[in-house]
């Protein structure tokens, strides 16, 4: 068989599988997809965070988390190097005593708001340093379960500044909006 009749030959063999082997790549290829895709993704959308000038060796940082993707994610924890730490508090009353319950992890469900303000959900600064004063910067690190490390700039802000941005038009502090 002449040089190009056998190139033409194989060249034809790598163009045109059989169809048989052309479903079969088609199908493994939407199964992959599948399996990549799973339920989608989370899309976080942090708004700018402030936080409380330091009282009694602890500040309160507020911030909005918005999930906008097709998949929950999880608030794991935070760090940053302005505090010896960073808890997740839940504040709740009952019979008009409030007290504080430390949370392990935070769910951010898809398509809603998780608000972390004082008197309900809130990030507290444990120990603040010195950086953290009214007019000054610091740089916090939230660790989610899926979208990973996402580093937010904080600004400090006095104890009533915080408290007036802290509320919505209808009193309520924190929680999740659907």
């Amino acid at each position: 068989m002449p040089r190009d009749e056998r190139r033409a030959s194989i060249l034809g063999v790598v163009r045109t599988p059989p169809p048989r082997l052309r479903l079969a790549a088609l199908l493994g290829a939407l199964a992959l997809s599948a399996c990549a895709g799973g339920n989608g993704d989370p899309e976080l959308e942090i708004s700018p965070a402030q936080a409380a000038e330091p009282a009694a060796g602890s500040s309160q940082v507020v911030v909005e988390i918005t999930n906008g993707g097709t998949a929950d994610d999880t608030l794991q924890r935070a760090d940053t190097d302005a505090a010896a730490g960073v808890e997740v508090h839940l504040t709740e009353v009952e019979d008009g005593r409030a007290s504080m319950t430390l949370q392990d992890e935070v769910d951010i469900p898809a398509g809603e708001t998780v608000r972390f303000r004082p008197g309900g959900l809130h990030l507290m600064l444990v120990v603040p340093d010195a950086t953290v004063t009214e007019g000054g910067t610091f740089d916090l690190t939230l660790h989610f379960e899926r979208s990973g490390e996402v580093t937010i700039p904080v600004e400090v802000v006095s104890m009533l500044d915080l408290a007036e941005n802290a509320f919505d038009e209808d009193g309520t502090t924190a929680g999740t909006d659907g």
